[in-house]
């Protein structure tokens, strides 16, 4: 039997990452975890074990959903057996033969630096996957959900002008689409993601669609040029969200209607797994870890829904008071925070009151909707 024998680093330098290690919440569970897949080599074969910590964690939370198990506690049990998991698997003969064949078809490359090519890369190459019906039924539906249960009706779309602040592979440029707004436009920096949207409309048949590349940050259209700018998880993957906000009112017609959503703080136990995947997954190529759990099985919405923010360099959380200050100094009004979601969104859980749902979720999603003042 081969041994292994790491040596366990401090855990000060996970602090700035991971603030449940700085809070305690958990104990020492997520520092020993972090450390311990950061005495691992930089290798493929040990990237594939701390890819596989992603599926793991996550499922093992979503069991636990509707558990009325001590959420805190449970959570920390949690990480602690998936370093003990690891580490006894470590120390057979064959963990590393089971790892091969895993990896036979895995290209182990890395994404260039810049952080909007990085984080465009990223989302194009998970969009792209999607199978038709995760692209458009999927994505109309949420959509749909969204609005429904939260009350917010559109009585026609027919003459509205749409901007999709980051539209990613346009799954959800395309959902308004199919609402009947009017036209579309998707703005992203990703040509990967964009030459994908540009496929799927022309594949759709739809009329009045159209991508554009572009930064959200610093956005190629004149001043209140769009009826209704959504924004659905963009801005907290930027440089600049704040700017971001600025952008959306300034291209939003006096009158218009928005709808902005970025991550809450706090988040609970969902973003604190997060985070502490974010840090034992920091060095893997994105690609590689897409491959992977692609080849476990894994459908591609899924997979987007896993690595979405595990993987991306930027991940900005903001407190309710954070974005709603940040919308109204841009001229909001009609402020309106979502506290319904669709069935697995985390503000729904929060409204079915799961047992330790505040432990669990936080505050649930940051969606809000507004209008812009004339």
């Amino acid at each position: 039997m081969v041994k292994h024998d790491f040596q366990i680093q401090s855990a000060t330098n996970i602090k700035e990452i991971v603030d449940c290690v700085e809070e305690g919440t958990y104990g020492e569970s997520p520092a020993f975890l972090i450390n311990f897949f950061d005495s691992l080599p930089d290798s493929p074969a040990m990237d594939y074990l701390r890819t596989m910590c992603i599926p793991f964690l996550f499922h093992d939370f979503e069991k636990n959903v509707e558990s009325s198990r001590e959420a805190v506690a449970g959570f920390s049990s949690t990480l602690i057996t998936l370093k003990e998991k690891t580490e006894k698997l470590l120390q057979t003969d064959s963990w590393q033969v089971l790892v091969s064949g895993a990896l036979e078809n895995a290209t182990y490359v890395n994404f260039g630096k810049e952080v909007k090519e990085l984080t465009g890369q990223h989302y194009g190459t998970l969009f792209k996957a999607f199978d038709a019906i995760s692209y458009f039924e999927e994505a109309k539906k949420l959509l749909l959900d969204r609005l429904s249960r939260n009350s917010i009706e559109f009585h026609d779309l027919t003459d509205k002008k749409l901007l999709d602040q980051g539209c990613g592979g346009g799954r959800y440029t395309a959902a308004w689409k199919l609402l009947g707004t009017g036209h579309c436009t998707g703005l992203d920096f990703s040509e990967i993601g964009l030459e994908d949207a540009r496929l799927r409309a022309n594949q759709a048949g739809f009329s009045n669609i159209e991508f554009i590349k572009g930064s959200v940050l610093e956005m190629p259209f004149d001043d209140e040029s769009f009826d209704i700018v959504y924004s659905n998880g963009v801005l907290h993957h930027t440089e600049d969200w704040k700017k971001g906000i600025s952008e959306q009112l300034r291209v939003l017609r006096s009158g218009g209607w928005g709808w902005q959503y970025l991550i809450e703080k706090p988040g609970g136990i969902f973003w604190d797994q997060i985070e502490i995947l974010r840090a034992i997954m920091k060095n893997v190529p994105k690609t590689f870890a897409q491959q992977v759990m692609r080849g476990m099985g894994i459908p591609a919405n899924r997979i987007f829904y896993m690595l979405d923010h595990v993987m991306v360099p930027i991940n900005t959380r903001l407190t309710e008071e954070e974005l709603y200050q940040e919308l109204e100094k841009n001229g909001s009004i009609g402020i309106k925070r979502l506290t319904r979601g669709t069935d697995f969104d985390r503000v729904e859980a929060i409204y079915r009151n799961v047992p330790y749902a505040k432990e669990k979720f936080g505050i649930g999603e940051n969606r809000f909707v507004f209008s812009k003042k004339s």
